[in-house]
């Protein structure tokens, strides 16, 4: 990938919550001259969360997990016709295309966004007006972002880690540097070799924090911090079946967050607001790019996704769990024929959060999943149970693989998870209620399970290498 280096800079007042985001980061200036300064630096870095949340946020990368996994089905248009959204039409159907791919923008954003944390790792060390303390905790969240954004490249555009015995399939385009406009063509490392370069910036990130977040606005959650890049961790490990290294990131954030599982009698109003690892700011209007994707307002102004019955009928009537949808009942089909059905649209992005990332229920899943496999049963079991009482549903006797997939694909439904567990445990895919894709079941492994590269990224590198089967 050859891409011109430029930074993303947002203009804030950086002492202001209010401020904080506010203003989309468009400007191009001397890369010496922004970051120069503490400031430029913290303006660098702010500008790096901004493009973060649009882009992880963006509508075909946020509704990917539970689109392609059965967990959401479409809407009907005020006419009654139920279609697919356009913008999600290639990924739906397994059929994405490197020339016009519904995610080329979320490949090209999340390269940029990696792109500026390797200049402000570069600069930071230079600075002479901020403390060894400020510098290092600027690191510390440079290297998080870093790691995170090469993760989620990771997920979408390489086969699952276990895809290969020795994982020496194709994995990303991993850059630790910035990269020179026609110098620069890096080419895809192993899974393997990307995985060992998570684990460093998971390293590195964690020792550097200091109390108190880079810039001086939000709070702790807004910001990566300590508790998000062990999560981030433990989801790694995860990924790479090192059940070990999972359970002991996992183990530890639970044992030492400061945060706590959102209590029963709040599920279904304030689902996560005590638990927020990680979310990241709305700006001063108050706009949630998850509440554009998946809120109800009207029949007139819907999302175009909605709950299948194949997730919404694993939920038990007493589930709080349940309360989190609303049913709205629809014209359904055409003038002729049409009738009034239900459909489940999901209330999570109407309630007290921001645009959150990480909870703290996902460490307690990763731990019951790395203690499954390494054998300890009775820890998944309960990790697993204190879920589900949270929720407000009974005990279970005993726990296997299925079982706890099922259990996180109730509890994660609208977070973009459903999908990646599937493929990284060898799953088919099984879409019932409400599929109109060419390709409604697919089985594992599959070409398809991935996103193509896009071809104006090949187009000027020449070192770039397409996923088979595009």
């Amino acid at each position: 990938m050859k891409k011109t280096i430029f930074l993303i800079i947002s203009v804030v007042t950086l002492s202001s919550c209010s401020d904080f985001l506010r203003t989309e980061p468009v400007e191009k200036i001397s890369i010496n001259e922004q970051l120069s300064t503490k400031q430029g630096v913290l303006e660098s870095l702010n500008g790096a969360y901004y493009q973060l949340r649009n882009t992880y946020f963006s509508e075909a990368n946020f509704v990917y997990g539970d689109l392609l996994s059965g967990n959401l089905k479409f809407s009907p248009q005020n006419s009654g016709v139920v279609t697919q959204d356009t913008s999600v039409n290639l990924i739906y159907n397994f059929e994405d295309q490197s020339i016009a791919s519904n995610l080329s923008y979320f490949y090209s954003d999340m390269y940029q966004i990696i792109n500026n944390t390797n200049l402000i790792l570069q600069y930071t060390n230079q600075l002479t007006d901020a403390t060894p303390a400020e510098m290092s905790e600027i690191k510390a969240e440079a290297f998080a972002i870093r790691a995170f954004a090469h993760f989620q490249l990771y997920k979408y555009y390489a086969q699952n880690y276990t895809f290969t015995t020795d994982a020496s399939h194709l994995g990303i385009v991993y850059n630790t540097q910035p990269l020179k406009a026609g110098v620069d063509y890096p080419q895809r490392k192993t899974a393997a070799e990307v995985f060992v370069l998570l684990e460093n910036d998971i390293q590195q990130s964690l020792s550097l924090f200091q109390p108190i977040h880079a810039i001086p606005a939000g709070q702790k959650k807004n910001f990566m911090n300590s508790d998000a890049v062990k999560l981030l961790g433990a989801e790694i490990a995860l990924w790479k079946n090192d059940w070990q290294k999972a359970y002991s990131y996992a183990d530890d954030l639970i044992n030492t967050t400061t945060l706590t599982l959102t209590p029963a009698s709040a599920v279904s109003t304030d689902w996560a607001v005590s638990e927020s690892v990680f979310e990241i700011a709305n700006s001063s209007t108050g706009e949630f790019p998850a509440g554009l994707v998946y809120n109800y307002v009207s029949s007139a102004t819907k999302s175009s996704y909605n709950a299948s019955t194949d997730v919404y009928n694993l939920f038990t009537s007493s589930d709080n769990r349940k309360n989190l949808m609303e049913t709205q009942n629809l014209k359904t089909g055409t003038t002729a024929t049409s009738t009034n059905l239900p459909y489940y649209f999901t209330k999570k992005y109407k309630l007290q959060t921001g645009s959150l990332i990480y909870r703290l229920s996902l460490a307690y899943f990763i731990r019951a999943e790395a203690a499954l496999r390494s054998g300890n049963s009775q820890q998944a079991l309960s990790d697993i149970n204190l879920i589900r009482n949270r929720a407000g549903i009974s005990a279970l006797s005993s726990v296997n693989i299925d079982i706890l997939l099922e259990e996180k694909r109730k509890e994660f439904v609208f977070e973009n998870q459903y999908f990646f567990d599937l493929i990284r445990n060898h799953k088919n895919i099984i879409r019932n209620d409400g599929c109109i894709s060419t390709n409604c079941n697919p089985s594992y492994p599959n070409n398809k399970f991935v996103v193509p590269i896009p071809q104006a990224t090949i187009n000027i590198n020449s070192n770039m290498q397409q996923n088979p089967g595009y």
